[in-house]
C-alpha cells in the first residue's frame, strides 16, 4: 500500500525541522487507524492538531494540509472545527504561534504558512460573503486558494531533493516570530 500524498509532505516537514541547521524540536500528533467495519462503534478522541514544533523559546502548533487543486476546501472533512478551535485556544498563550501549512503540490509544490487568526478572518468573509475586504485575489465561500494563501501566509520555500522535498524551516520560523509574535 503507497503512503497517500498528504503523510509524504507531513513526513518531508517533519524531516526538515529536525534536519535543519536550526535545533528545532518538533513532534507529530500520530492519527489513530479505525477500521472502516469498527468506526460506527469505537469512540477515538480527535487530535487537536497535527504537530508541535517549539523553537526560539516559540512553541508552534500546526495543521498540515496539502492538495493538488488550487484551493483547499472549509469543508469540515478537510479542516474541521475542532482544529480550528484547538489552533485558537493555542494562540492565546504567550510564546505560541498557531495556523495552518498549506501545501498546494501542483504545478510547482508551494507551502504557505497561515496564522490561525488570519485563516479565521479570511474564512468568516468567505462564508457570510462579505463584499468589504482588502483581497486582490478572488474570495470563494467555500475554499481557500493559492492565491489568498500568498496573499495573507508566509511562504516556506524548499527544495526538491532526488525524490523528497526539503523546507527551509529555520526561514520560516523567524519570519513567523518577526511577524506574529504577541510581545
Amino acid at each position: 500500500m503507497s503512503t497517500n500524498e498528504g503523510k509524504l509532505f507531513e513526513e518531508d516537514f517533519q524531516k526538515s525541522a529536525i534536519q535543519g541547521g536550526e535545533k528545532v524540536f518538533f513532534t507529530r500528533i500520530k492519527d489513530t487507524f479505525i477500521p472502516p467495519d469498527l468506526r460506527n462503534r469505537v469512540r477515538v478522541t480527535k487530535n487537536d492538531y497535527d504537530c508541535m514544533m517549539f523553537a526560539k523559546s516559540h512553541l508552534f502548533t500546526l495543521e498540515l494540509k496539502s492538495t493538488k487543486q488550487k484551493s483547499i476546501s472549509f469543508d469540515e472533512s478537510i479542516i474541521k472545527q475542532h482544529q480550528i478551535s484547538k489552533l485558537q485556544e493555542a494562540d492565546t498563550y504567550e510564546n505560541v504561534i498557531s495556523g495552518f501549512i498549506m501545501n498546494f503540490r501542483e504545478p510547482e509544490n508551494r507551502v504557505f504558512f497561515i496564522h490561525i487568526k488570519d485563516f479565521v478572518k479570511f474564512k468568516h468573509i468567505a462564508e457570510n460573503q462579505i463584499k468589504e475586504h482588502t483581497y486582490k485575489n478572488k474570495v470563494n465561500k467555500s475554499s481557500i486558494s493559492l492565491g489568498i494563501c500568498e496573499e495573507i501566509g508566509i511562504e516556506v520555500k524548499g527544495y526538491k531533493k532526488k525524490v523528497r522535498w526539503h523546507y527551509h524551516i529555520g526561514n520560516f520560523i523567524t519570519e513567523a516570530i518577526n511577524t506574529h509574535d504577541k510581545n
